[in-house]
């Protein structure tokens, strides 16, 4: 389901190199070591549409089937960087899950898939004094910004949850 758009021979840096309208960090999990993940800072394509770069140097064709293929199968989302962009200008992110969900999904659904998808664990979503409210508006997922009632101190109580908000991605 993401979109795949392939560089110009005259503008790629490397052998193989794609354009995907998926977003960073699922782009790395999908691929793991096939290839190298970047992020698309440019304007051609847009690096708000299309936020990935996948490159690569002497890949043979069933490593460049495989990697298409689970690009193509993959479920793409709002960017992060768009989300956390519109979060800090205008303190809400509103979006049309039609446009990015398949159409036989539930409206729960969709409203799950994108709460599981929010990089709660940055300070920018999720900090001491505040936290995300997610919810729709007509036929559209909106997630705000809202003041928490009282300050919010995590028990951390096992290595794995320290460890956990000790790697905590510092960009999207």
């Amino acid at each position: 389901m993401a979109k795949i758009i392939h560089c110009h021979p005259s503008k790629a840096t490397n052998d193989y190199h794609i354009y995907t309208d998926l977003d960073f960090w699922d782009a790395r999990l999908i691929l793991k070591n096939l290839a190298t993940v970047k992020r698309n800072f440019g304007d051609d394509p847009p690096g708000d549409e299309y936020p990935t770069q996948v490159v690569a140097d002497d890949l043979s064709r069933s490593s460049k089937a495989v990697i298409e293929k689970r690009l193509k199968k993959a479920i793409v989302s709002p960017p992060r960087h768009v989300l956390a962009e519109g979060i800090l200008k205008e303190g809400y992110f509103e979006f049309d899950p039609s446009k990015y969900y398949p159409k036989r999904w539930s409206r729960e659904r969709m409203f799950n898939f994108t709460y599981r998808r929010l990089p709660l664990d940055s300070a920018l979503l999720n900090s001491p004094y505040r936290t995300v409210h997610i919810s729709w508006k007509g036929e559209k997922i909106r997630i705000e910004r809202v003041q928490r009632d009282r300050k919010f101190d995590p028990v951390i109580e096992t290595k794995q949850q320290a460890l956990r908000r000790r790697n905590v991605p510092s960009c999207f």
